[in-house]
């Protein structure tokens, strides 16, 4: 099939060769020196957009797709607020998208893993806490993985209603709630943990991404999967499906 990149920063030439080693041709390459455009994607038709850029960036790109009616693949994170929106423009062109918190097929499972592990000690009186690390370029915080991870929590955990991912000085996380931290340091890829605590014991559920190759492999897949297909798909949701396919 033929893939055009939006965003050429270290996930786009992951991605790149990931594509290439499936087989792919990458036909165009769009950044900061060279904006997607209407234009540019017909001189260069592709089977699919990935988008790997920034989250302010995300509706334009949409809306450039749309018209051109070319699927995407969104692995962008931080532009959630405008989901209604980007879900609309998306139905209406008649086409398809696949979004995803984090595309790393590992962590939707960890997701599945979180939301089991949350049913079963919903019963036993467990607090839980969920912690998050990136590199320190990673603009949005707590990560979308982490939000994600909250609401399998919540899915779960009846003794949780509610998240927060910041605290004023002398104020005490609310027993109903479940608190998120954030480091940004290094270069950390990508680190997960949901923590349940009682008086007795505690346990730990922990992702740690050792490279970006996770998340370029299920960009990719997922690309391959929503050729001739339209609506919005989140990535999680349609996992079997996608990694059915090849």
């Amino acid at each position: 099939m033929k893939i055009a990149l939006c965003g050429y920063g270290k996930m786009g030439h992951e991605i790149e060769t990931i594509a290439r080693a499936r087989n792919h041709d990458v036909v165009a390459v769009f950044d900061i020196d060279k904006p997607l455009s209407p234009e540019a994607l017909k001189a260069t038709p592709a089977d699919a957009v990935i988008d790997f850029t920034q989250p302010d960036a995300v509706v334009t790109n949409v809306r450039v797709v749309s018209k051109s009616g070319t699927p995407i693949v969104i692995g962008t994170t931080g532009w959630e607020k405008e989901r209604d929106k980007v879900s609309k423009m998306i139905a209406d062109a008649g086409i398809a998208c696949v979004y995803a918190s984090n595309f790393s097929i590992g962590v939707n499972l960890f997701f599945k893993i979180v939301k089991e592990a949350s049913k079963l000690l919903s019963s036993a009186d467990y607090d839980v806490y969920i912690t998050e690390a990136h590199h320190r370029m990673k603009k949005d915080f707590p990560s979308g993985t982490a939000l994600r991870l909250s609401e399998e929590v919540l899915a779960g955990l009846k003794s949780k209603t509610k998240v927060l991912s910041s605290l004023k000085q002398g104020e005490a996380v609310p027993k109903d709630t479940i608190a998120i931290s954030s480091i940004r340091s290094g270069s950390i890829t990508g680190t997960h943990t949901v923590g349940f605590e009682s008086e007795e014991d505690a346990i730990e559920l922990t992702h740690m991404a050792k490279s970006r190759r996770g998340f370029a492999l299920g960009a990719v897949r997922a690309a391959e999967w929503v050729v001739g297909k339209k609506g919005f798909y989140r990535f999680e949701d349609n996992l079997s499906e996608i990694l059915g396919g090849k």
